[in-house]
């Protein structure tokens, strides 16, 4: 018996839960009618929703795992380009004779 209570008791705290509340006008409108013509489509319809947003994130977990993989490459190697440019004085000069020019060029026009 205390089992069921505690039970009812957890169902209830349910509705509380700010997630639902959003939900309960809905439920409420509907509740003297039958349940195969107004309860039933609003629960496939919640459950068709809430899945489709599902998918989508689990999607979109995917793909920013993925561009999280690329974009990590790619810093690594930008981090071992500059490395490399300040080892090497030559390679920093060729790196940085655009940079030196664009700059130029923008001071003239200023």
């Amino acid at each position: 018996m205390a089992l069921l209570l505690l039970a009812f008791l957890a169902g209830a705290l349910t509705i509380l839960s700010p997630c639902i509340l959003p939900v309960l006008p809905f439920v409420f409108t509907k509740a003297g009618q039958p349940f195969v013509r107004s309860g039933l489509p609003l629960l496939a319809g919640m459950a068709l929703s809430f899945t489709a947003v599902a998918v989508l994130a689990v999607g979109g977990g995917g793909w920013a795992l993925r561009a999280n993989l690329v974009g990590r490459t790619a810093a690594l190697l930008l981090l071992g380009c500059f490395g490399l440019a300040l080892l090497a004085p030559a390679v920093a000069e060729r790196v940085s004779q655009p940079l030196v020019r664009l700059g130029s060029r923008l001071s003239r026009h200023s």
